[in-house]
């Protein structure tokens, strides 16, 4: 099957554009299990860890399965899919947008004093915080190897 060039820009694109959705969906979801967190009165730690570690686990599994249905030598639509990929994209970036927008305000104006607890406790985790940047690059580590496996 010959592929030109146009085939390799459309298929990057959706695999970029697959890619990004599962990163801001992680880290959507880890915003939002945070402020839980946060509202509960959990320990700042547990805080700091846990919507991370979580993210990571969600972000293998959605990138193993979508790695392992698209992984078959099948035609596909390539328009069609990168115009879904990109509506999928700019639809989780929204859902960000509206829950940050909105959804913090009503967070911070209904549970202030959580807020404020976990703010102030977080000052004094610097050095853990510092552990915890890691972890998205650990994000992309595991997506270089996950490729390399599946080759």
């Amino acid at each position: 099957m010959k592929r030109n060039q146009t085939d390799f820009i459309k298929n990057s694109g959706i695999g970029a554009f697959a890619f990004l959705s599962v990163l801001e969906f992680c880290s959507f979801i880890q915003y939002v299990f945070r402020n839980i967190l946060i509202i509960s009165k959990t320990q700042s730690t547990l805080i700091l860890w846990l919507p991370e570690i979580v993210s990571l686990i969600i972000f293998i599994i959605i990138l193993i399965w979508i790695i392992n249905k698209f992984n078959k030598l099948v035609e596909i639509n390539t328009r069609k899919t990168l115009i879904i990929s990109i509506v999928i994209f700019f639809g989780i970036i929204l859902l960000q947008y509206l829950f940050t927008f909105y959804g913090t305000s009503y967070f911070i104006d209904q549970y202030f004093e959580e807020f404020e607890l976990y703010h102030n406790a977080r000052k004094e985790n610097y050095e853990l915080q510092g552990y915890i940047a890691f972890i998205p690059i650990l994000k992309y580590l595991i997506f270089g190897i996950i490729l390399f496996v599946k080759r």
